[in-house]
């Protein structure tokens, strides 16, 4: 009789709180169903009928009566997963939904409540659209979780680089002298566990639909299971020992928009407390009241972790740095918490960048591994949804995650557009529908939006919702209304609309289908469930708040707005100096017919103002990669490579005001390097397709100074006479080489993933290539262009660099002059860490014109290095071994001392009397590290290299 009265009095409760809410948050959902289960028990068993409009149904039935999306009890108090007699018009089923696990005592505390909201909030994966009978599916986000890779920052010793052939070489050699260049750093991936480990303020930057939303959720989903459950869930799958950790995930958009409502100027008040006011309301607008010192325990004793999501998306450049220094301010206030800021690559800049002890970490893209395990669980998830657990399920998913695995690796554009985690989810929503997949953004976006909105339904016989009563109201409709609003989010630099802003747009826009305005309030409200429950990609985030299910998918559907204005190559202009706008433009150009999209890229590249230099031509080359030069007109891609070019063959003085500063002198770095690489994305470069073929600079037959005064320079200074030769104008890049390693199906060099370069680095010098493989492409490149190419010797690569020997400064130290300049050479005056693209010091270049010949990558040349000067051409200096010969020697030459080749040129870093025209440095044919590449050489003297 106790435990009636405890039913009954808990009804009560319950039905006081459901007086507070409203009846479309997810609070007043599951209370709902917590109200039906307890009733249920106190009833008895047998049907429930009960108010306005009720059914009953028979005993131990379910009557659904509109959406439920807590769980589902029967009259006996069991929890139903997947199995509903009776369904009402509308109501969505969450096939495999369970209960939020919590410590019993914890579920009627203020934290109990705290976390709930956490775990439902971030419990399930994130745009589906899958269905099973009509009615959505929910896939459990831990279930469906791949692990991310990011880069991590790692200490290099220098002498590591010639550790592992130590031995091999005599005490006080010169080799020792590697160990002056001082490497610093090095980027490595690592799994984002190891990365959290490492650091405990962390920024995490990534392109559109990485997976950085993603990730946070994630990890404030175990926070949160961990201290509802106390099991040690981040002990165990994360590897932080963390337990008992409070997690605080905060859209920094929401909280610009606070500042910006409610705090317009900064007064000198924007501290700690003003970002936990916001946070307190923003539960408040969730109906989750907590006191007002809930927090101060966690934050003081550093037993929270706080996930701030989307530096980027606060879309104003002034609001974003005002956010910036509110979240250092936060992180000073409590240092001892973990801190994980979440932002787009675009968008993280000047003062967005958060200072202090953070770091900045990149997601990786997938491997190919990546996709099939996510795959694999996708369709298996999806099948048992589908068809409940067994064989026929499993057998179903291995077919389907095959089928699609093969024609992703079929389609290299494809694959390309599948390693990015939202793309991968898109491709899999359109392969369910689709025989073959699109191979551009633009063209699968538009695909995934019809499946959403409607073709899902119609190719399964499954009843519209009638939105209008007196005409029909199709997908097209449908994606007519959702592009005005994204295009109206967008333009107000809005991610959410709360319930009363959007219905004021929709009431317009049907106001305008029907003269009746109870007709218009009631497709409002169909237009709503449907677009909520029917197709994934507009629904509510908490409490009287929309959203679209990705920002990709606003900015898409913006994109698709602007294609259908007249004047949409004006509206472009106006907007392509901001970040904000950038993926709009980008799709708007996918979207748009050959003629207009000519047009508009044309438009682009010819605009004056620009916010950075270079900024235009490389924003019109990038949306000429996304749509591809087949659907444009004439040469047009052609035209943009040639201006490209010019421009970056155009030496600009740096301005006075950055001269000399190492700041700004890396972010006029950055503008030549993104000419760099769209050069690159777009087909070409310092050379020439199909083989990589390099631009070759001639080098007239004539006599040079060879040598120098140096500490490390060859010796004596002696003039040399070379016939004439050509030599590549810049080291071989990872794109080049990449083609190589695919024709010649070459092993790979290190750091590189499925025989693919790190992403961003395709300009950039190839490095972890050992003599061997430099002489093997060397050997392919021949064989394709029928030319006789090769390693440059090293007097063939001193001349080039130094220059003849008329004229004054003719023995130059550098390939510049005899004065060393930090802003003419990638060295470690800079202090940059590693490669830059290569070709973008235009003021360094020697006096034949060659680039990167001091710094950035150490180059093989074909000379043995041992041997005495004067310089004798033709000796056994330029003995060429292949590696039987090499091995069969025992590595030693013909006087004892090891067979090693010499290295031209320094690194990246070296110091300024490592990056001579005249220095030395030699390795052995074997070795390979990350500061050694090539340049190769045509000649018309000899018959082979």
């Amino acid at each position: 009789m106790a435990d009636m009265e405890e039913l009954k009095a808990e009804l009560e409760e319950i039905k006081r709180e459901l007086a507070t809410l409203k009846p479309e948050s997810r609070a007043y959902k599951n209370l709902s169903a917590e109200k039906a289960a307890i009733e249920a028990q106190l009833t008895g068993p047998g049907a429930i009928a009960q108010g306005e409009n009720a059914k009953a149904a028979g005993q131990d039935a379910i009557l659904v009566g509109r959406d439920v999306s807590g769980n589902l009890t029967k009259g006996d108090g069991n929890i139903v997963n997947s199995t509903v007699i009776v369904a009402g018009d509308g109501a969505r089923i969450v096939i495999g939904e369970q209960p939020v696990e919590m410590k019993a005592s914890l579920r009627k505390t203020a934290l109990g409540r705290y976390l709930e909201h956490i775990i439902a909030h971030n419990r399930y994966l994130q745009l589906q659209g899958i269905r099973s009978g009509g009615k959505l599916v929910n896939i459990e986000l831990e279930q469906i979780y791949i692990t991310l890779r990011t880069t991590q920052q790692r200490t290099i010793q220098a002498e590591e680089e010639w550790l592992k052939h130590e031995a091999k070489f005599a005490p006080g050699e010169m080799h020792k002298r590697a160990g002056m260049e001082r490497l610093g750093t090095e980027t490595v991936n690592v799994k984002v566990e190891q990365a959290l480990v490492a650091h405990h303020h962390i920024v995490v930057l990534g392109d559109p639909g990485s997976g950085k939303t993603t990730l946070l959720r994630y990890l404030a989903l175990l926070y949160g299971r961990d201290l509802a459950q106390g099991q040690e869930i981040v002990r165990e799958k994360l590897k932080l020992n963390e337990s008992g950790h409070l997690p605080v995930l905060l859209p920094l958009r929401q909280m610009g928009q606070y500042l910006k409502a409610h705090h317009e100027k900064p007064d000198g008040t924007d501290g700690c407390a003003l970002l936990l006011d916001f946070l307190h309301k923003s539960l408040e607008r969730d109906k989750i009241g907590l006191p007002a010192d809930f927090f101060d325990e966690y934050l003081e004793e550093g037993r929270a972790t706080v996930l701030l999501d989307g530096m980027d998306e606060v879309a104003d450049p002034d609001l974003r740095a005002r956010v910036a220094r509110l979240v250092e301010a936060f992180t000073l206030a409590y240092p001892k918490c973990r801190f994980v800021v979440t932002s787009r690559i675009v968008g993280y800049s000047g003062p967005a960048r958060l200072g202090g002890d953070y770091v900045t970490t990149t997601v990786r893209d997938f491997t190919l591994e990546d996709v099939r395990q996510f795959l694999t669980h996708w369709h298996r998830l999806v099948a048992i949804g589908q068809m409940g657990a067994g064989a026929d399920a499993e057998i179903s998913a291995a077919s389907q995650t095959s089928q699609l695995l093969s024609a992703i690796e079929a389609n290299e554009r494809v694959r390309e557009l599948a390693i990015n985690p939202l793309m991968l989810t898109v491709i899999a929503l359109v392969h369910r529908d689709r025989v073959k997949l699109p191979d551009r953004r633009a063209e699968l976006y538009a695909e995934a939006v019809d499946v959403l909105l409607g073709k899902w339904d119609e190719a399964r016989g499954v009843g519209e919702i009638s939105i209008l009563d007196d005409r029909p109201f199709d997908a097209g409709d449908r994606r007519l209304l959702l592009q005005s609003i994204a295009l109206t989010m967008h333009e107000r630099e809005k991610k959410e609309l709360d319930a009363a802003e959007l219905r004021k747009l929709l009431l317009q826009f049907f106001a305008n289908k029907t003269p009746d305005e109870s007709a218009a309030r009631r497709a409002v409200d169909r237009f709503l469930t449907v677009v909520e429950e029917r197709t994934g990609l507009l629904s509510a985030r908490g409490e009287g708040v929309y959203a679209f299910s990705h920002l990709t998918f606003q900015e898409y559907l913006a994109a698709l707005a602007i294609a259908g204005m007249d004047d949409y190559a004006a509206y472009v202009l106006e907007r392509c100096g901001e970040a904000w706008w950038r993926e709009v433009i980008l799709l708007t150009a996918g979207s748009l017919s050959v003629e207009r999209v000519t047009k508009l890229i044309r438009a682009i590249a010819d605009r004056k103002k620009e916010p950075v230099a270079y900024h235009n031509l490389v924003l019109a080359a990038e949306c000429l990669r996304d749509v591809g030069p087949n659907r444009v007109e004439g040469d047009l891609q052609t035209q943009i490579q040639a201006r490209l070019y010019k421009n970056l063959n155009s030496p600009m003085p740096i301005p006075a005001r950055i001269f000399g500063k190492i700041g700004g002198l890396r972010g006029w770095i950055d503008r030549r390097a993104e000419v760099v690489q769209a050069l690159i994305r777009t087909g070409s470069g310092y050379w020439s397709q199909p083989y990589g073929e390099p631009e070759w600079i001639t080098i007239p037959a004539g006599e040079f100074w060879m040598g120098g005064e140096g500490p490390y320079d060859g010796k004596p200074v002696h003039k040399l006479s070379l016939p004439e030769y050509q030599i590549a104008r810049v080291p071989v890049t990872n794109a080049q080489y990449a083609i190589f390693v695919k024709a010649a199906s070459y092993q790979a060099p290190s750091g590189w993933e499925e025989g693919r370069p790190p992403k961003g680095k395709e300009s950039h010098p190839v490095v972890n290539v050992s003599w061997f493989d430099a002489m093997a492409y060397c050997a392919w490149l021949g064989k394709a262009t029928g030319k006789n190419i090769g390693l440059p010797s090293e007097a063939e690569w001193e001349k080039a660099a130094r220059g003849p020997s008329t004229g004054s400064g003719d023995k130059r130290a550098y390939p510049w002059g005899d004065q060393f300049d930090s802003s003419k050479c990638n060295s470690d005056a800079l202090g940059l860490g590693g490669t830059t693209p290569v070709g973008i010091f235009l003021e360094g270049a020697s006096p034949y014109g060659l680039l990167d010949m001091s710094g950035n990558a150490w180059e093989w040349t074909r000379s043995l290095f041992g041997y005495s000067y004067p310089y004798q051409p033709g000796d056994d200096r330029e003995k060429i071994y292949d590696a039987a010969e090499y091995e069969k020697s025992q590595h030693k030459n013909k006087n004892g001392s090891n067979i090693a080749y010499v290295l031209r040129g320094g690194s990246y870093a070296g110091s300024d009397d490592l990056v001579r025209c005249a220095l030395r440095d030699r390795g052995l044919p074997d070795y390979w590290g990350r500061n050694l590449g090539f340049r190769v050489g045509l000649f018309f003297s000899r018959a082979s290299h």
